[in-house]
């Protein structure tokens, strides 16, 4: 993997709508060949900060010569979610010191308009978030409830006095900025309806344990959107969300704490406290198993495809600070009665991607995960998809593409 050294070719295309150019790249596979029962023959890709024209598009691209595509919106933002009604999620730039979430649509002649905006100041401007730190930004989340709202992750940060966050070379006293995050669900009017805020101790009780590998976030060359201080603790660095309709609650990614952490949605009437966190030093244990190291380690796009298992790309940064380790694909299956660990399943990638990925189960029952931030040898990052039988450890095919965010296999348009 780390010897490769031609990543991707590109062709440039007409001006897409908006007004704007971008180009679509063509994709490397290993093998060239389309695996057998291959039935989600699109993906919905989130480039970011690549050689495109411009630093960040949404584009749907074929595997395997499917017809009629790429599809490309130029408009600069970060994709997140589809929808599964003909839309998908993504976060804009800051445009007048302002956030949006945009979902856009396609007119009759397939081309990307925006159906509907959420605007981070709006939301700032209601209650209860008037009462707490204001959000800073949208940031890489947004994904639709069944009823219709829309769910999203936010920055906060808070000047804070404490002996375990704060006393280090960059915080050389006990009082110190830490980053935080706030989860706001809203109506497709743009009323926020609930709200889960990271520095209430009745919602989420951990303000003193520190960012696992001690981060920190600065406003350059991080894009860090901190206003308090210079440098701030990256405490928890939330990084996706997911619904679970069995319970109505939602489940959030804590990239810097190594945890995974559902709290009390149900629905809307949740008060927002935790009901569990899955990972090292949780509240799950982890039955006996060989796999080395099996805990979630600073992962990205933890969902669940059916009741008690839970999928993600396992980045690995303290297993690579560590002792070299990889990143991977991991899978666990869980028993919430219990909060126990009842099997995992590991996927070998070979690389390591230290920021990005996607983890997804296909229709035909393979495992897909994208590592969306490796380097090759010369030091170009660039983007690898693997698609894996279920308990192999070798690919059955290999996708290599400029740096995206998040990717999303489709069996049509918006489809899964």
């Amino acid at each position: 993997m780390k010897g490769i050294k031609t990543i991707v070719s590109f062709m440039t295309l007409a001006a897409c709508s908006w007004g704007q150019t971008c180009s679509a790249p063509t994709p490397v596979f290993t093998p060239p060949t389309i695996p057998t029962g291959e039935t989600q023959p699109l993906e919905l890709n989130g480039f970011v900060r690549t050689a495109l024209t411009i630093p960040s598009v949404a584009m749907v691209t074929d595997i395997y010569g499917a017809t009629g595509y790429p599809w490309k919106d130029c408009k600069e933002l970060v994709f997140t979610r589809i929808t599964e009604t003909d839309t998908f999620l993504a976060i804009s730039t800051p445009t007048g010191g302002d956030y949006l979430i945009y979902e856009t649509g396609l007119t009759a002649k397939q081309t990307p308009t925006i159906v509907n905006q959420w605007s981070m100041k709006a939301a700032n401007l209601q209650t209860p978030i008037t009462g707490q730190q204001p959000l800073l930004d949208w940031d890489h989340e947004a994904i639709r409830l069944p009823n219709g709202w829309t769910a999203i992750i936010g920055h906060e940060e808070m000047m804070v006095t404490s002996t375990t966050q704060c006393p280090t070379a960059q915080f050389p006293t006990n009082y110190c900025d830490v980053m935080g995050a706030k989860v706001v669900v809203m109506d497709a009017t743009g009323n926020v309806k609930w709200v889960w805020d990271s520095y209430n101790a009745a919602q989420f009780p951990y303000l003193s344990r520190r960012a696992v590998l001690g981060e920190t976030c600065t406003p350059e060359p991080d894009a860090c959107p901190i206003t308090l201080a210079p440098i701030a603790q990256d405490w928890l660095h939330a990084n996706s969300l997911w619904y679970d309709p069995v319970d109505g609650n939602l489940v959030i990614s804590m990239r810097n704490q190594d945890w995974i952490v559902k709290v009390a949605y149900q629905n809307g009437a949740g008060n927002g406290s935790v009901v569990w966190r899955l990972g090292n030093q949780g509240d799950f244990t982890m039955e006996v198993t060989v796999v080395p190291e099996p805990w979630n380690d600073h992962q990205h796009d933890v969902t669940s495809s059916s009741h008690g298992i839970y999928s993600m790309f396992d980045n690995g940064n303290g297993r690579h600070a560590a002792n070299g380790g990889q990143s991977r694909g991991l899978v666990y299956v869980i028993n919430e009665a219990k909060l126990e660990v009842v099997g995992i399943q590991v996927y070998p990638l070979h690389l390591f991607s230290p920021g990005n990925g996607s983890a997804q189960l296909l229709t035909n029952g393979n495992w897909m995960f994208m590592a969306g931030y490796p380097s090759n040898a010369a030091g170009h990052v660039y983007s690898e998809e693997f698609e894996f039988v279920p308990n192999t450890t070798t690919p059955v095919w290999m996708e290599q593409l400029p740096q995206q965010y998040r990717m999303t296999r489709l069996s049509s348009l918006f489809h899964y």
